[in-house]
């Protein structure tokens, strides 16, 4: 059959060679080199199909796996303590994103170590007008620019299901305090807020680094002025007024622990060692340069004029226990939570006190001294349709306790209460709250009687605060319109009425400064109403 093909093939050149040459007849020379040429192409065809015929009968005996189910894309970074579940890759893996949204994208199976790991950008940004008022003899009404709760951070969260470890995840994150208005310190140092490694996993995810305490989380959402001068920390989870509320913590070299959500409930553990080399915890933590319990160059923090010079003597604490259960489930929400400070110094508050009408006020040593502080609290909200909008309601009771401290100069042991309410219409958030500390058994400090006059008036003297009352309220209203999901402005007003003997301030927690009752020489001026209006943006990203 080859060979009749053949001659077929030489037939057909044959008589096109004739065809194509009617001038003169072909030679045998010429027909035979075309016959040649001929040859050689069908060689080259014939290799050319054994070798597709062999990659066929290949195919055929090693069939091709199942595609696989399309996977589901990559879950956001854990908020919350709430435990994603570890996903397939997608085809395309976003490596660096801004609200989860890719600024550039790696192919599959060039590296694993990057595909398999998503980073987000993140931030808040809240900054604020202020007209204040702190309500002291010699300073009056004054104007400030604040930069509020403004940070950046970066999370990160590896998938580890790839490698064998379903519901697995590694997950880090940087978070950064950033001065908007303000001129920045160490205290907006890269990683100043809450900054973790952990291993995510289907029991709970496990962290260490540093961290807002469970007790703090567990009502941070029951409060719609937070970071304002309107703040429930003026009060809430502050135990003896002045620039610290000691129980809206974030501990540093923290270890915790968040469990999944089940059936609506939640817990957070956490443990911070104390690190301490005084027996006292009159010193630095190790790995630290500021006094533990305290922000850099903050009250107690060991930086001048902050604190006694004794060293870490104003609220310094050792080892820290923090614990929270909540449960959200549709429009109730409840939480519990319990937190205790071991062996907190504040022997900084015992002294031999001259006062200027002759008289001397004496805290003998070890009437305050070092002593266990701790604090629990329950609270609950319910969110109710009304018909305009959404109706938030929540409320808080909190204890506050020292033990072993001789009750005349204990002002570390009271309770506490706090309501709040918003009504949403449209854009629109309509907010009210009021927060009240009962009065403390006593006071270790003294204070200077408050005249309202440029000068103190003739006769002004320091007065002992162990004997007058302590309690405080704090009321606040205001207004917030939402642009966006992600830009809001907002107007506050707060009013905070110190009984005689109590030193509360407003905007002691987020906000960019605290207004508390000091005069220009920095002493205590007890019994203050302090008033403020203040007016920001905020925005999300």
């Amino acid at each position: 059959m080859k060979n009749g093909y053949l001659a077929g093939t030489a037939f057909t050149a044959i008589c096109l060679v004739l065809a194509q040459q009617p001038v003169r007849a072909a030679t045998l020379d010429d027909v035979m080199a075309r016959l040649d040429a001929l040859e050689r192409n069908n060689a080259k065809l014939a290799k050319e199909n054994a070798q597709l015929r062999d990659r066929v009968n290949h195919i055929a005996s090693h069939p091709a796996e199942p595609a696989s189910a399309a996977s589901p894309p990559k879950g956001n970074p854990v908020q919350h303590a709430s435990v994603a579940p570890s996903p397939k890759q997608p085809p395309e893996r976003p490596i660096v994103s801004i609200g989860g949204a890719p600024l550039y994208s790696k192919a599959p199976g060039s590296n694993s170590f990057v595909d398999n790991t998503t980073v987000t950008l993140y931030g808040h940004v809240d900054l604020s007008g202020d007209v204040f008022n702190p309500g002291v003899f010699d300073q009056g009404t004054k104007f400030g620019v604040a930069s509020n709760l403004t940070f950046f951070g970066i999370h990160a969260r590896h998938d580890l299901e790839p490698y064998g470890y379903a519901g697995w995840a590694a997950v880090a994150q940087f978070e950064s305090l950033v001065e908007v208005a303000a001129v920045p310190t160490e205290r907006a140092a890269f990683g100043t807020r809450d900054s973790f490694i952990g291993m995510q996993t289907p029991w709970g995810t496990v962290k260490a680094g540093k961290s807002d305490t469970p007790y703090k989380k567990s009502t941070s959402k029951f409060d719609p002025f937070s970071a304002t001068l309107g703040d429930y920390n003026s009060i809430m989870g502050n135990t003896g007024g002045d620039l610290r509320a000691e129980f809206d913590w974030r501990a540093a070299h923290a270890v915790w622990y968040e469990s999944p959500v089940w059936n609506g409930f939640q817990t957070t553990l956490m443990i911070s060692p104390g690190q301490n080399t005084a027996r006292d915890n009159s010193d630095f933590a190790l790995g630290d340069f500021n006094c533990p319990a305290t922000s850099a160059r903050g009250s107690g923090s060991g930086f001048p004029l902050t604190s006694a010079p004794e060293g870490c003597t104003d609220g310094s604490y050792g080892n820290l226990y923090s614990a929270s259960l909540s449960y959200n489930q549709g429009p109730f929400t409840a939480i519990a939570a319990y937190e205790m400070h071991e062996g907190t110094n504040r022997t900084g508050d015992e002294a031999v006190t001259p006062l200027s009408n002759g008289g001397v006020l004496i805290v003998p040593p070890g009437a305050v001294g070092i002593a266990n502080e701790w604090a629990a609290k329950i609270g609950a909200g319910y969110r109710i349709d009304d018909g305009i909008g959404k109706l938030q309601l929540y409320g808080i009771y909190e204890v506050m306790r020292r033990e072993n401290t001789v009750a005349d100069f204990n002002e570390r042991s009271r309770d506490g209460y706090f309501l709040s309410a918003t009504q949403s219409v449209g854009p629109w958030d309509v907010s009210a709250s009021w927060a009240h500390a009962n009065a403390s058994p006593g006071s270790p400090g003294t204070g200077v009687l408050n005249n309202y006059t440029v000068t103190p008036a003739a006769g002004s003297a320091d007065f002992a605060l162990n004997t007058l009352d302590s309690s405080a309220d704090q009321y606040a209203a205001g207004v917030k319109y939402h642009f966006s999901p992600v830009v809001a402005w907002y107007l506050v007003g707060s009013y905070l009425r110190n009984g005689p003997g109590a030193h509360y301030c407003l905007g002691v927690s987020g906000h960019g400064y605290g207004v508390c009752g000091r005069d220009a020489n920095n002493n205590v001026v007890a019994g203050n109403k302090a008033s403020a209006v203040t007016t920001g943006m905020t925005f999300d990203f």
